[in-house]
């Protein structure tokens, strides 16, 4: 039902799905659900907005242009916000826009109204859903919830909340997709186990899995890939049907968006039909299910696998999950449906639409974050972080501060120390990733913690903490503790943005654990080695007199052995020619500690005396 311009004492909450492909608005209201429509009764609002000199149209007035204007109506913002311009030509080769790196290391585009980034296109669009709420209700927009996929990271988070400010919606917190899906369904059918939730949109896909328990949604574990989805589908198959029509030699802006429409239009149309009619230019033809099935279905193979990597990062079996539920308007596709059902070997929940689910659950969370009901009665969410987050440490590997799947929000702190005597500064490079190199990591932010008190290595406290809230959202503290000198960061867009694909990360973490773990152990074997190396030849020029020339040779000999393991990386050689300078060079160690307390002895005497 929707309610006609009407005052309403109640406030004005709002559950928001920023989507790829389409994007909608949703309340509660007298315990009703109601999803927010335009004056045509159309729920959905396509995620496209056309930029000209001095007019901004969004949604369905866009959309009709995507294919006579190219270069100033944007689509699927979603998959390029918080995107460098490499990832994006890299990803996203034939993109039919004028696309410039800013200042920044983001992106903007070139339109007739001017330079536009990802963040003014999403705000456009939370901009028109906003005006539909205030038509609708005539009373402003008090608070609302945004839905992420589960794998946004920082920069994309912070994207989204910068395009809220700038549309001038209050938003309380960002909520996860699969989240608010589960939410949706778990609070309608009381569902109580383990639950997965498949969650595959136009542009993003998701998968979590949950233990909902008489109110808590607590959220085991997340994957996905923001780079995985129903425009996949729609690119493969305007591919696959340009080569079909042999029309070549056409490569133009119009040519390619007029394709893509076409492809888009067959995609649905095969949803419900096994065969459908193609014209585009000169060329009629017809593609049928089997056709775009095996076109498809390695992008669907593609999430499964994510699914089974999941699983088995948590230990789980997939007779152990006890409901499946399906979000994001790709499940529609006949093929996804059946490989999903195939897989996780139970029927799928889909009675609520998959468009609008996500959406049903942000307003039911908000309602109940705003409500007056007991305590009791309310949903507890434990969400996870997606990625875990560390900082670099000497041999360019990352010392992880918090793990991958730890329940939001969460704050966790570590001591750190320094590496060399007398150091008076010290790098502190804030990564995000699974691997054990930096190198193989995602950069956030990097800057150096100076005038630090020249001390012995070893005797410099340095303590970071991060702390993330239930948006995964980033606070870093690093406190010196002699000095209590103290500097906060906020991780915000103004970081270097890095090629990224986040399932790859994970992917590649599983691949390379055991290297990376060998490697790790050797190199920082080799650092011990080096050190151990630096501290025994400095002492020796010092204090060889305490020992005898045997004794000195022996050491020397050692020495020499533990030099040429690391010369030639053998690990084995190292850690045993380690062990055996640790036995030799017991007795001179003793020796110089006895003759460094005398020292000391021997010099507060002397300040006594005097």
């Amino acid at each position: 039902m929707i309610l006609l311009k009407k005052k309403h004492k109640k406030k004005l909450l709002l559950g928001i799905d920023l989507g790829t492909t389409y994007s909608l608005a949703a309340t509660v209201r007298k315990k009703n659900i109601i999803l927010l429509s335009d004056k045509r009764k159309r729920y959905l609002l396509p995620s496209v907005v056309q930029y000209k000199k001095n007019k901004v149209s969004v949604g369905w007035k866009a959309l009709e242009n995507i294919t006579n204007d190219p270069f100033n109506t944007i689509s699927s913002v979603k998959r390029l916000l918080g995107r460098s311009i490499d990832f994006i030509k890299n990803k996203f080769p034939i993109l039919p826009y004028f696309i410039e790196k800013d200042m920044n290391e983001g992106i903007f585009f070139h339109t007739d109204a001017g330079h536009i980034t990802p963040i003014d296109v999403s705000s456009d669009i939370l901009k028109c859903l906003k005006r539909r709420a205030i038509f609708l209700f005539n009373q402003k927009i008090d608070a609302s919830i945004i839905t992420v996929p589960a794998y946004f990271n920082d920069i994309q988070k912070k994207a989204t909340k910068k395009a809220a400010m700038l549309a001038e919606i209050n938003l309380v917190r960002l909520l996860n997709e699969p989240t608010a899906a589960a939410i949706a369904y778990g609070l309608q059918k009381q569902k109580k186990g383990l639950v997965i939730i498949y969650d595959l949109g136009g542009g993003t896909f998701d998968v979590s899995i949950l233990n909902l328990n008489k109110g808590i949604f607590e959220v085991l574990a997340t994957s996905g890939d923001s780079n995985l989805g129903g425009d996949d589908f729609d690119y493969a198959l305007a591919t696959y049907i340009y080569k079909k029509s042999k029309l070549l030699n056409k490569c133009d802006n119009f040519f390619q968006s007029s394709l893509l429409q076409i492809a888009k239009s067959t995609k649905l149309k095969l949803t419900k039909y096994k065969q459908v009619e193609v014209h585009f230019l000169d060329w009629k033809g017809y593609i049928t299910l089997d056709e775009f099935n095996s076109i498809i279905i390695h992008f669907v193979k593609k999430t499964l696998s994510i699914c089974a990597n999941l699983l088995e990062e948590i230990n789980l079996s997939v007779d152990a999950i006890k409901e499946v539920i399906m979000v994001g308007g790709s499940t529609r596709v006949p093929l996804v449906y059946t490989e999903v059902l195939k897989f996780f070997k139970k029927i799928p929940l889909n009675s609520i639409n998959p468009d609008q689910v996500v959406a049903i659950g942000a307003a039911m969370h908000i309602d109940m974050l705003f409500s007056n009901n007991k305590i009791k009665n309310k949903t507890v969410l434990l969400d996870v972080i997606p990625l875990s987050l560390g900082i670099e440490v000497m041999g360019g590997f990352v010392e992880k501060i918090i793990s991958r799947n730890t329940s939001l929000p969460t704050s966790k702190t570590k001591e750190f120390t320094t590496y060399k005597d007398n150091q008076t500064s010290i790098l502190i490079h804030i990564v995000q990733g699974e691997r054990e190199l930096v190198k193989n990591c995602i950069s956030l932010f990097r800057f150096i913690l100076r005038d630090i008190k020249p001390q012995k290595a070893g005797l410099v406290r340095i303590l970071v903490t991060f702390q993330v809230n239930i948006d995964g959202l980033i606070d870093v503290k690093i406190l010196e503790k002699y000095s209590n000198k103290e500097k906060n960061i906020k991780i915000d867009n103004n970081v270097i943005l890095k090629n990224m694909n986040l399932p790859k990360i994970l992917e590649d973490s599983l691949k390379h654990s055991k290297d990376d773990y060998y490697f790790r152990v050797k190199e920082e074997k080799k650092i011990e080695s080096i050190r151990i190396l630096e501290i025994l030849n400095a002492s020796l020029k010092k204090y060889k007199n305490l020992i005898t020339e045997e004794e000195l040779k022996e050491i020397k000999y050692i020495q020499k052995k533990l030099q040429k393991s690391i010369k030639e990386d053998d690990f084995f050689s190292m850690k045993n020619n380690l062990k055996k300078l640790d036995e030799v060079s017991k007795n001179f160690f003793s020796l110089q500690l006895k003759k460094s307390i005398e020292s000391s002895s021997i010099k507060n005497i002397l300040k006594e005396n005097i």
